[in-house]
């Protein structure tokens, strides 16, 4: 997987958006979906940069804790428990090798999978 699909994952299933910006409760309801998605995809955008800078020796050696380190010193500001939960999917993720095949008749994605197991 890329290292963009590897950060998306991350987002989707590590990031808590009330946990990390408390105040988008008092945003109004008719600005929740743009502000969310604007949020979003800063946070994917720096990840991207961060990662791609300075996160290749932490993933090679699957240094969840040190590209954690690297983010928080790099001045993204999630709470450090929800950045190393992401930061452990990337790491994760990155020795998996997915690839799309089809969707089926009854809209199921199959992919193939590669994975290295330690």
């Amino acid at each position: 997987m890329s290292i963009e699909t590897c950060i998306a994952h991350a987002i989707h299933k590590d990031l808590d958006i009330l946990e990390a910006v408390p105040d988008v409760q008092k945003v109004p309801v008719e600005e929740l979906e743009t502000y969310v998605e604007q949020y979003i995809t800063a946070v994917q955008d720096i990840l991207c940069t961060i990662v791609e800078t300075k996160g290749e020796s932490y993933l090679r050696s699957k240094d969840a804790a040190g590209l954690c380190a690297a983010c928080l010193d790099a001045g993204i500001s999630l709470p450090p428990r929800m950045l190393l939960r992401m930061c452990q999917t990337i790491v994760q993720l990155t020795t998996l090798d997915a690839q799309f095949i089809l969707d089926t008749e009854d809209g199921t994605s199959l992919y193939y999978v590669r994975m290295a197991v330690s």
